[in-house]
């Protein structure tokens, strides 16, 4: 047995065999194990009813734990006690001491209770709890999310576990600020279910003085990297990887060119897009009622290890999407040698040069912009500076050299 302490993650965005959402995550937890010292353990929900079992998937055991969810978020939280009990009885079916865990961190505020359940064993772990939306308390989910008990409970459900949380973690600054400043907006905030939510939250206060710490979705640059294959740059090819969803706003990249070619109707350009969802259909209808089929081309789904070969088939990313709290496709983008456009005031958005916001960021819907900036880099295409860098070796030995000093003491 090794003398390595334990770094449990747990999560509910995790790979699984045949399924790669959430790689994000899974890059995390690698970045992790290669820049530490600690066994790192990772843990993802079951049915509270179903047999607790593991797989195996890339090299990682993953634990599956039975966790009871409350319907459509309703009073979400209610069974947190129940779960974090479920995490210690896996963590002794396993035979894993809760002494000997270094670190528990959490994803998303629903899953404090596990940091809680193992702070209560261990007063000496240090929690850690990341927030992957600007939305951090979830609470525009459900179908009664604005619903004011509904939204009162699951917020003070979720701030009273706050002094068993070393570390808020969050995915970009945008992110950091909704969550030091709930319930008050951002002032650039447009998205009107979470903007009624938040109305619904107007009484509420939560703790101010806590650790955060911005750690942004890095990329494993040996896997997503420019090759020495050659584009084909007699058609300009665009790229946009997302599900079809009203956020993600395809539509505005369907107008933007077909604003580009209005003006010129032969011009060698093809937007490819990757992904399945509810305004797909819609999506389709508009192309073929403009006549722009020729421009576009739909592929469903791509393995995971496809994706850096396709990245290094494009010219440009574009994913006007908007209320992201980071958004991995445009770094993965970016290390493969690809500019991208996107919206102002997201996560991403936050790796351009404030000089620069101009020439590669958009206002949410803004489709003639969108098709200036399009045209602009087929004509003369420039290269892109970011301010950070996303390389996940770098950016997890930052974040782990941050958290081997943190001050257990300076919590709430």
């Amino acid at each position: 047995m090794s003398n390595k302490r334990y770094y449990l993650c747990v999560t509910p965005f995790f790979p699984s065999p045949g399924n790669w959402r959430g790689a994000y995550v899974f890059d995390q937890v690698k970045a992790i194990e290669r820049q530490s010292d600690y066994r790192v353990l990772v843990f993802v929900p079951c049915g509270f009813f179903k047999k607790p079992s593991s797989f195996k998937i890339a090299g990682l055991t993953v634990h599956r734990i039975p966790c009871l969810q409350m319907p459509s978020y309703f009073f979400n939280g209610m069974s947190g006690g129940l779960n974090g009990q479920s995490l210690i009885r896996r963590l002794k079916a396993i035979h894993i001491d809760p002494d000997d865990i270094a670190v528990c961190h959490c994803h998303t505020a629903g899953f404090a209770c596990f940091a809680t359940a193992i702070k209560h064993l261990n007063p000496d772990v240090k929690t850690v709890l990341q927030y992957h939306d600007l939305d951090p308390f979830q609470i525009r989910c459900g179908k009664f999310a604005a619903w004011r008990p509904n939204v009162t409970y699951r917020v003070k459900k979720f701030t009273r576990q706050f002094k068993n949380i070393d570390l808020h973690l969050c995915i970009s600054e945008h992110t950091r600020y909704n969550l030091l400043n709930f319930p008050t907006p951002h002032p650039d905030e447009c998205y009107a279910p979470y903007l009624t939510a938040l109305h619904s939250a107007k009484h509420l206060m939560v703790p101010r003085n806590i650790n955060t710490y911005v750690l942004y979705n890095g990329v494993d640059t040996t896997v997503f990297r420019k090759l020495p294959t050659q584009t084909d740059h007699s058609v300009f090819k665009i790229g946009c990887i997302a599900n079809f969803n009203d956020l993600k706003d395809h539509i505005t990249l369907i107008k933007a060119v077909e604003q580009v070619v209005k003006h010129q109707s032969d011009i060698p350009l093809l937007v490819s897009f990757v992904g399945s969802g509810p305004t797909l259909v819609s999506c389709s209808e508009y192309i073929s009622k403009h006549q722009l089929n020729r421009y576009f081309e739909f592929v469903c789904e791509m393995p995971h290890e496809s994706l850096p070969e396709y990245f290094n088939t494009l010219d440009l990313f574009v994913l006007p999407s908007y209320f992201e709290g980071f958004g991995c496709v445009y770094t993965e983008a970016a290390a493969c040698g690809v500019p991208f456009i996107g919206c102002i005031n997201q996560g991403y958005s936050e790796y351009v040069p404030e000089a620069d916001r101009g020439k590669w960021l958009i206002k949410p819907h803004d489709y003639k912009t969108l098709a200036t900036l399009i045209s602009r880099q087929i004509k003369e295409p420039i290269t892109q500076p970011l301010k950070y860098t996303y390389d996940i070796d770098k950016l997890i030995t930052q974040y782990l050299n941050y958290l081997k000093n943190l001050n257990l003491e300076s919590r709430i």
